[in-house]
C-alpha cells in the first residue's frame, strides 16, 4: 500500500469534490424539462392524430357509399367536403406551431446537457478516485475503530434512504408509462369509433365503450401505486367543436374527457417525482461528503500508525 498514493486521491477529491452538487443539479433540472417537455410531446401527438382523422374523412367523402350518395341527393356533400377540408388546414397549421414548441424544449434540455458536461468529466473522476482510495484504505486498515464504525454506519443509513427514494422513484416512473399506455389506448379508441360509426351503433344508446387495454393499465396502476388519486368519471356531455372544427360523439367525447383526467394524474405522478428526485439529490451529494469524511478519517488513522 503507498501512503504516497492514498495521499494524492485525497487531494484530488478535495480538488473536483465541488462539481457534485451542480452536477447533480443539473441532472435534476434536466428532468425537470424532460417532464415539462412531456405535455408538449403529447399536444403534438394528438394534432397529428387529427391529421390522420380529418385525412380519413375526407377519404371517405370521396368514395362511393351509401353515406355519400345521400348526402350528394341533399347537396350536403361539398359542404362536408369544405369543413373536412378546413379541419384539415386546421390541424396542419397546429402541428407547425406543436412541432416548433417540441423544439424548443428540446433545445432547452440540450443547453443544460451541454453546460452539464464539463461537469460531468470531473465527476466521473470523483467517483473513480473514491473507488480507488476505499480500495486502498480497505487493504491498509485492519482492526475496529469507533470512530470509523460510526462514520460507516452513517453511510449505510444514507445509501438505505437514497434506496428507498430510488424505489419510490421507480414505481412513479411505471405507473406513469401505465397511464401513458392506458391514454393512448383511449386515442387509438376514439380514432377508431370516429372512423366507423357502426361499434357505437351496435352497442346502443347511453353505453360506454372502454378499451381493455386502458382499463388493465389503470388497474394494473393503482395496484403498483395505491396512493394514487382516484378521477371521477366524466358525466357531461358539451357538445362543441374543438380546435379543428371536429364535434364528436357523446361516446367519443366520454373518451375525451377521461384522457383529460389521466393528463392530470400523470401531472400527479410528476409532481411526486420530482420532490423525490430533489430530496434524493440532496442524499447523493450527502453520500458524497459522508464517504469522503469516513475515508479522511480512516487515513488519519493509518497515518497515526494505529492499526
Amino acid at each position: 500500500m503507498s501512503s504516497e498514493a492514498i495521499d494524492q486521491l485525497l487531494h484530488a477529491i478535495a480538488n473536483i469534490s465541488h462539481v457534485e452538487r451542480p452536477y447533480l443539479e443539473n441532472l435534476l433540472t434536466i428532468k425537470k424539462l424532460e417532464i415539462a417537455k412531456e405535455p408538449v410531446d403529447k399536444e403534438h401527438l394528438e394534432v397529428l392524430s387529427k391529421i390522420t382523422m380529418w385525412e380519413n374523412e375526407l377519404i371517405s367523402l370521396n368514395s362511393w357509399t351509401l353515406q355519400w350518395a345521400v348526402m350528394k341527393i341533399t347537396c350536403s356533400l361539398q359542404a362536408e367536403k369544405d369543413r373536412a377540408t378546413e379541419g384539415l388546414r386546421k390541424a396542419n397549421a397546429l402541428a407547425l406551431e406543436s412541432e416548433k414548441k417540441v423544439q424548443t424544449e428540446k433545445d432547452k434540455i440540450h443547453d443544460v446537457e451541454v453546460t452539464n458536461e464539463k461537469y460531468a468529466v470531473d465527476y466521473r473522476s470523483l467517483q473513480k478516485y473514491r473507488e480507488d482510495i476505499s480500495v486502498l484504505l480497505d487493504s491498509a486498515l485492519t482492526g475496529s475503530f469507533q470512530s470509523i464504525e460510526t462514520l460507516h454506519e452513517g453511510i449505510e443509513e444514507t445509501k438505505k434512504r437514497s434506496a428507498e427514494k430510488f424505489e419510490k422513484i421507480r414505481k412513479l416512473e411505471k405507473v406513469k408509462e401505465l397511464l401513458k399506455k392506458a391514454d393512448f389506448a383511449l386515442l387509438e379508441a376514439i380514432l377508431e369509433l370516429r372512423q366507423s360509426s357502426v361499434k357505437e351503433h351496435l352497442m346502443g344508446e347511453g353505453k360506454v365503450y372502454f378499451p381493455q387495454t386502458a382499463y388493465d393499465c389503470l388497474t394494473q396502476a393503482r395496484e403498483e401505486y395505491p396512493e394514487l388519486p382516484g378521477f371521477k368519471s366524466p358525466t357531461e356531455y358539451i357538445n362543441e367543436a374543438d380546435n379543428t372544427g371536429a364535434y364528436y360523439s357523446p361516446m367519443q367525447k366520454y373518451l375525451w374527457d377521461v384522457r383529460r383526467r389521466l393528463a392530470e394524474l400523470i401531472l400527479w405522478c410528476d409532481s411526486e417525482a420530482l420532490v423525490q428526485l430533489a430530496e434524493e439529490t440532496e442524499v447523493q451529494i450527502e453520500l458524497g461528503r459522508k464517504i469522503d469524511e469516513y475515508n479522511f478519517e480512516r487515513r488519519g488513522i493509518v497515518k497515526k500508525g494505529l492499526n
